[in-house]
């Protein structure tokens, strides 16, 4: 893993060392090598996930072209949301989850290094609470879908209702139509069931 800086840059010292052939002043933005552009990508992650600094800190950290430092972080969030389950995040909520798993992986390597019983469970006390955080996230992310749904589906309806069409949709990915009649059968019915297993 990377040494930091003991400078008030927060640059990793193998990102500098990797630096020093370039001999201009100026802001770099490329052509890179493979092997610089997987390093500086490294680093931009590391910088923004780990630190929560913004594309122009990064870039006047790195004294790299702004430009090319969004577009890393751009390709961050392309990856993060492409391994993502969650149906079309945010980048808010992509970004704390990333931040604590980042965090849970650093505890997890010091949990090895713990010698002491008191320092392991300071530790694994630490990595729960983060576990804890990211499926709270989840799950407020799957109440708030829920919720955004049901609010659709009720401005659907309303709008068959008011143009006096037939249909009803009972949610989103409903194959068939109902009558009104029915739809409100049916949402009697589940919304009974619901109070008695308590929903």
């Amino acid at each position: 893993m990377a040494q930091v800086s003991k400078d008030s840059l927060d640059v990793s010292s193998d990102f500098i060392e990797s630096g020093k052939s370039f001999k201009s002043t100026k802001k770099r933005g490329g052509p890179y090598s493979k092997d610089e552009k997987i390093k500086r990508q490294n680093e931009v992650y590391r910088l923004h996930f780990e630190y929560g600094y913004s594309a122009r800190k990064i870039a006047e950290l790195m004294k790299i072209n702004r430009n090319t430092i969004n577009d890393d972080i751009i390709f961050w969030y392309v990856k993060i949301a492409s391994s993502s389950e969650l149906l079309n995040p945010e980048n808010a909520i992509l970004v704390s989850i990333q931040r604590f798993n980042v965090q849970r992986s650093r505890l997890r390597e010091n949990l090895d290094k713990a010698e002491n019983f008191h320092q392991k469970q300071a530790i694994e006390k630490m990595i729960f609470d983060i576990d804890s955080k990211i499926l709270s996230i989840q799950l407020k992310l799957e109440s708030s879908m829920i919720r955004v749904q049901k609010l659709g589906i009720d401005h659907l309806n309303n709008w068959l209702k008011k143009n006096k069409k037939d249909e009803r949709y009972l949610t989103y990915f409903d194959t068939i139509s109902v009558s009104e009649k029915a739809q409100q059968r049916i949402s009697k019915i589940i919304k009974d069931d619901q109070k008695k297993i308590g929903i």
